[in-house]
């Protein structure tokens, strides 16, 4: 009779499946088809538009800085909001933003609606990436964020060859209107598919105690030395996509010839990536991490020393590259699972902070290596990007001592 007055309460339902993998793919590789595309037709659109090297590298560090200072809004807002309000919004100003960079008649505006495109890109990386760690646990999470930054490092490797293809046909708008259909298919893709991941938010904090979660993490040693090697190893990568350009262009390559050779580094990027995902379960993350960083650093001092000795053609220098590209591989997934797992409930607000130190570390060296004269002056860059790779490779040996 009670049973019949006072039923048992129903189970609470199941959660939702996970996001379709190629969907979290196409959300956060989509983002690099905005730096992989332009980058080969630089030179193109430094001649078109009249504009210094500065104003051209403003171009690419424009979209990097404010992806990256969106990222720690895009990050602690889905903590609160959840992740599908934010990241539709974000890919919608992505998509309309590009529209304004492939009509901007100066240079001038473009880096303006760069930097509008670069802060929708954002929520696409931070919170595509978030989702991955509300839905899978440590090992797992770390399998498939390799997985699709795998398939991440298919989109720069297609779009640094592609671009530059693009670029010598029908010029440099041709790879920004390319950057608007991906972007405009991201978020109708989002809007159709994708469920709210994020199950236990936090309450609405004021900006003051927002701040107080960033400094808090920068406090953690654990979130500091994995998020710093990820963050060093990323900038260094974007770098080369700013000043090998030059180099590759003295040695005669055209704007195709520049993307294709580009794109090798890219290819070991994927390669990294799928070696990743039998190491990291093998190895550990960290130990992961840790061989990834000494491989970047042997790469680009064998690059150092092939240059001096006078044998750094075009291929060589791609070679070596293609072995920084699998560094990459090996650091980034993973120090960003290890960073995030280190700040407890605070996963959005982390992932956020690890994008934003990637990204405006990114705009910052590769804005650093152009005003120091590094279009002209290969030796110099590339002394840049061994002092970041050195100090990359101290972070992930940190990292790997420190316990799991």
């Amino acid at each position: 009779m009670l049973l019949v007055l006072f039923p048992p309460a129903p189970p609470p339902p199941p959660p939702p499946p996970p996001p379709p993998l190629w969907l979290l793919a196409l959300t956060v590789s989509g983002v690099n088809i905005g730096m992989a595309l332009l980058a080969p037709a630089i030179p193109l659109l430094r001649d078109d538009l009249s504009a210094s090297a500065d104003e051209a590298q403003l171009v690419l560090s424009a979209f990097l800085i404010m992806l990256g200072l969106g990222q720690l809004v895009a990050g602690s807002m889905s903590d609160t909001l959840g992740r599908r309000p934010v990241l539709l919004a974000g890919s919608l100003l992505f998509t309309v933003a590009g529209a304004a960079a492939l009509i901007s008649p100066n240079i001038e505006l473009l880096i303006v609606a760069r930097a509008l495109q670069g802060f929708g890109a954002s929520a696409c990386m931070a919170v595509g990436r978030v989702i991955i760690n509300d839905s899978f646990d440590k090992t797992e999470a770390g399998r498939q964020l390799s997985t699709i930054t795998m398939i991440m490092a298919i989109v720069p490797m297609l779009g640094f060859a592609g671009g530059g293809l693009v670029a010598d046909i029908i010029g440099w708008r041709g790879t920004v209107g390319i950057m608007v259909i991906t972007a405009g298919v991201i978020f109708l893709a989002n809007m159709a598919l994708l469920a709210e991941t994020n199950h236990n938010r936090v309450a609405r904090a004021p900006i003051l105690k927002v701040v107080g979660v960033f400094y808090l993490l920068l406090r953690k040693r654990e979130f500091v030395v994995h998020a710093t090697s990820g963050a060093l190893l990323t900038a260094a990568f974007f770098a080369l996509g700013g000043f090998m350009p030059y180099e590759f262009q003295r040695l005669g390559a055209s704007a195709t010839m520049i993307g294709l050779l580009f794109s090798i580094t890219a290819f070991g990027y994927m390669s990294g990536n799928n070696l990743s995902r039998y190491m990291g379960p093998r190895l550990g993350l960290e130990r992961t991490v840790f061989i990834g960083g000494m491989v970047s650093l042997a790469a680009v001092v064998m690059l150092l020393a092939l240059y001096l000795a006078g044998l750094a053609a075009a291929l060589v220098i791609a070679g070596c590259l293609y072995f920084f590209g699998v560094a990459n591989g090996l650091v980034v997934a993973n120090s960003i699972i290890c960073a995030v797992r280190a700040a407890g409930p605070n996963s959005g607000a982390a992932t956020g902070l690890c994008g934003a130190m990637q990204m405006i570390g990114s705009a910052g060296f590769g804005s650093l290596i152009i005003a120091l004269g590094g279009d002209q002056n290969f030796l110099l860059a590339l002394g840049v990007v061994i002092f970041m790779s050195g100090m990359a490779a101290l972070a992930s040996w940190m990292g790997a001592r420190l316990p799991s």
